[in-house]
């Protein structure tokens, strides 16, 4: 697992849907401390790989947002 940091962007990359489920917690969870929180919004899951396709459960933040899969994503103005 790893957590990509520039100024307020945060790039979550994890093994398994369910990693990046507990990653999201714990960066949520970290956020809440400090009073701030993920914007489910601005936010998108990209799965990468032999199973791309695959139906995946949805991603939720503590506060109950679901974070949508996409098929490509934007960070930092770089299309992925």
């Amino acid at each position: 697992m790893a957590i990509l940091l520039y100024a307020d962007n945060i790039l979550l990359v994890a093994p398994s849907v369910t990693s990046l489920q507990m990653l999201l917690h714990i960066c949520d969870h970290e956020l809440s401390c400090i009073d701030m929180s993920i914007n489910a919004k601005k936010s998108s899951c990209l799965r990468i790989g032999q199973a791309y396709n695959q139906q995946c459960s949805r991603l939720r933040t503590i506060d109950g947002h679901d974070i949508i899969w996409s098929d490509s994503i934007r960070y930092l103005g770089i299309y992925i």
